[in-house]
């Protein structure tokens, strides 16, 4: 199973977040599966790949050209991207799962990237996991919910983004999910 997780680059961040990332990397390493992600050696990036590694899971960094120099050193396979764009395509198109973790403007961007595409495409073999520690994403999940119910999109698309309320709710539903894309 790829588990695309989109994430901060940031150091200086909250410590929740960090255990957040910590306690997904070592889910991603004992059940071996492979962490694809933003491939940056800083922030949560840094530390779920750490983790990952840790517990015998591999990692795939999708790295934009512009940012190689930022490269997690330990990647199993590293993909360069020729800007953010590319790197989203990129991560979609491997994944089979996506977590989103704490993050800025950058993993907003991405998830809603994630979610237009396999909405837009229909495919609903792939599942969104959003981890809302510290109820960090009640605004944005708000948000699609105002619109969803203003029909400015089908509805029932928000069935396919899953919100975990913590990192061990997030793991019991990737336990769930396991079979489906092994």
């Amino acid at each position: 199973m790829n588990i695309v997780v989109y994430c901060s680059s940031r150091d200086s961040i909250a410590t929740l977040y960090k255990e957040t990332a910590t306690s997904l990397g070592q889910w991603i390493g004992a059940n071996g599966a492979t962490l694809v992600y933003g491939g940056i050696n800083l922030g949560l990036m840094r530390i779920v790949a750490d983790s990952t590694r840790l517990n015998g899971g591999k990692t795939v960094g999708v790295v934009p050209v512009e940012k190689k120099a930022n490269e997690y050193p330990f990647n199993d396979e590293t993909i360069l991207a020729v800007d953010l764009n590319d790197r989203k395509s990129k991560m979609i198109e491997l994944g089979d799962v996506f977590v989103v973790l704490a993050g800025g403007y950058g993993t907003l961007d991405e998830l809603f990237a994630t979610f237009a595409f396999l909405s837009f495409t229909g495919d609903e073999a792939k599942t969104i996991i959003i981890v809302n520690d510290n109820n960090l994403f009640d605004a944005t999940l708000q948000q699609l919910t105002v619109m969803a119910d203003n029909h400015l999109f089908d509805p029932r698309l928000m069935s396919r983004i899953l919100v975990a309320q913590s990192v061990d709710q997030c793991r019991e539903m990737l336990d769930n999910l396991k079979e489906k894309y092994q």
